[in-house]
């Protein structure tokens, strides 16, 4: 599954995103704008012509039903956790929308506070990729017919999630909370089935949004999708990786991960291949794994992780030794510190390093190879 990795739901592009990502697609306030806040308590209407929004698809009581909470408690935001992944599927074109309550997510990997956050994402003309989500460890096997579209669900420790294709686009909606693996979880002694009812009553306004929709509905923006190889040289040159980390005569192998090479396994990977994120995975015997994230042209990215309230949170600013005006850094704190995933731009590449044994360290190398 997924090109996703430091610090993000999974590993592939390990890093979790050419990225314009905007996490809310640029979320600037007009009703054309896809990550707009839900602003009555029935989905709108859209004119033809107007693309899709998030409003469209979920009103704040339907969101307020599905988190166990009221509307005025909810409000728009991502979770750190997710992200990267999220930022990846707008600059693909895509549309995510997330929303919150409870205090939200400190850290990435952080199962502890009171928070739950529903999310809804769409990648138009994916229909054909769609693959069913993951229930552990594989495919889930279980289905609903909902607004007539055969849908997949999941349940399980990582939340709840329905997926299908959807006209001619790729649509997911997913739970996720505080305290599943755990105590304290505001769905805590409410039986899965009804949690998973109630995403499924937001799902059927969802897809009944979606597949009717037109093409120019659906056409969020998105970055040019890379072109070329992905290949891990140049500022990603191996040998001066392995060199800064001090790994000496240990035996590595270095991976190029490209989800356009392989076949799709989640949404994540989707959303990958079409805008060409790809990551590079040294493997150090004795040391473990770094893994490298890496966005042509997605150097946006970094200020849309900034501007994300719960993100923003997460996120603190480090100088990196090498970078120049108008590049940054970010390390975002994770539950378990040394994989603390660092993001950073380079030029127009955004990359996002995880590595036990140093993810500064791994950032400057590229930095210094890429000068």
């Amino acid at each position: 599954m997924g090109i996703r990795g430091a610090g993000m739901r999974s590993v592939g592009i390990s890093a979790g995103l050419a990225v314009m990502v905007v996490l809310s697609v640029s979320a600037c306030a007009s009703s054309a704008t896809p990550n707009a806040s839900p602003t009555s308590n029935a989905p709108s209407a859209p004119a033809s012509a107007d693309l899709l929004a998030c409003s469209d698809l979920a009103s704040l009581d339907t969101v307020a039903g599905v988190l166990a909470a009221e509307p005025a408690d909810v409000v728009e935001a991502v979770q750190p956790s997710d992200a990267v992944d999220l930022a990846v599927l707008t600059a693909a074109g895509g549309l995510a929308c997330s929303w919150r309550v409870g205090a939200g997510q400190q850290m990435i990997g952080d199962g502890a506070g009171d928070w739950a956050y529903l999310s809804i994402e769409i990648l138009p003309g994916a229909a054909d990729d769609w693959a069913p989500p993951y229930a552990g460890d594989t495919p889930s096997e279980d289905t609903r017919t909902i607004a007539g579209v055969e849908a997949t669900t999941s349940s399980g420790e990582t939340g709840w999630r329905v997926s299908a294709p959807v006209g001619s686009a790729w649509v997911e909606l997913s739970i996720t909370a505080s305290g599943l693996t755990s105590t304290g979880s505001r769905f805590e002694g409410t039986p899965s089935g009804e949690v998973l009812d109630n995403l499924a009553t937001a799902a059927e306004t969802t897809f009944t949004t979606v597949e009717p929709a037109s093409e120019a509905q659906l056409a969020w923006p998105a970055l040019a999708p890379r072109e070329g190889d992905a290949t891990c040289d140049g500022g990603l040159d191996e040998a001066g990786i392995v060199s800064a980390l001090q790994y000496g005569e240990a035996t590595t192998t270095y991976t190029v991960i490209d989800p356009r090479a392989q076949p799709i396994g989640d949404l994540e990977d989707a959303a990958s291949a079409r805008v060409g994120a790809f990551s590079c995975e040294l493997f150090a015997e004795g040391f473990g794994y770094t893994d490298i994230l890496v966005v042509r042209d997605g150097e946006t990215i970094i200020d849309e992780l900034a501007a994300q309230p719960d993100m923003a949170a997460a996120l603190e600013p480090v100088t990196l030794e090498g970078a120049v005006d108008g590049e940054s850094a970010f390390v975002a704190r994770r539950m378990d510190g040394p994989r603390s995933p660092l993001y950073l731009t380079v030029g127009e590449t955004f990359y996002a390093v995880s590595s036990g044994d140093g993810a500064q360290t791994v950032a400057e190398a590229i930095i210094a190879q890429t000068r």
